[in-house]
């Protein structure tokens, strides 16, 4: 692949990390309970959209430059469809609050808030770190701290989900909430994702 090409892509993944953070930015601010849940959604919702822009911008740069036959090229198209799978989820938390009608956040998911925001940053240094690949410095230890989200995620959720069954009185809530959890966890697994893809990536340029 020409060094041109990978400086376009990677810009692109670079600017949709951006967004990432943006949007887990804007998440927190439900958890302040003076927020307005349905702008912050819509916020969200836009910087989804700049997101899905430039995905199919570099579609279709890799169409217009026949990059789908190019094997490195591929592996890094992993790397943008799952960063974008990233941002379609916080969008779809954000709406899960105006969806289900939630007004409120529980103390026990506050933490998690914070984290997709973190997660969203170690992820950007990340996609900064392999952009510049140096073989003699795999990141190796960035790559096990991006993936770590998930697992710190899953003993939270284990904790969470067995509360909310067990004290849990209004089956509304228990519904609502199980939704949310599941949406975390759908999240943190989204960031393993892009973790493993940054992984294949530094195997195929070793």
């Amino acid at each position: 692949m020409r060094e041109s090409d990978h400086d376009q892509i990677f810009a692109g993944i670079s600017k949709m990390c951006q967004i990432l953070i943006s949007e887990a930015d804007n998440l927190c601010d439900l958890i302040d309970e003076d927020s307005d849940f349905e702008v912050c959604s819509r916020h969200i919702a836009s910087l989804e959209d700049e997101a899905d822009n430039i995905r199919h911008d570099l579609q279709y740069y890799y169409q217009e430059n026949k990059l789908f036959r190019n094997p490195e090229a591929l592996v890094i198209m992993e790397i943008i469809s799952s960063v974008e799978k990233c941002t379609d989820i916080i969008d779809d938390i954000a709406k899960i609050f105006i969806r289900l009608n939630i007004t409120d956040v529980k103390d026990n998911i506050v933490s998690s808030f914070m984290s997709a925001g973190t997660g969203a940053v170690k992820m950007a240094e990340l996609i900064n770190t392999i952009r510049r690949l140096n073989k003699a410095d795999t990141p190796i230890k960035d790559i096990i701290e991006l993936d770590h989200y998930k697992v710190e995620y899953r003993r939270i959720y284990d904790l969470n989900m067995n509360k909310l069954y067990v004290d849990g009185n209004d089956p509304i809530e228990v519904m609502r909430w199980t939704k949310v959890y599941d949406s975390f966890k759908e999240l943190f697994d989204s960031y393993e994702a892009v973790a493993e893809c940054c992984g294949r990536y530094c195997i195929y340029m070793d």
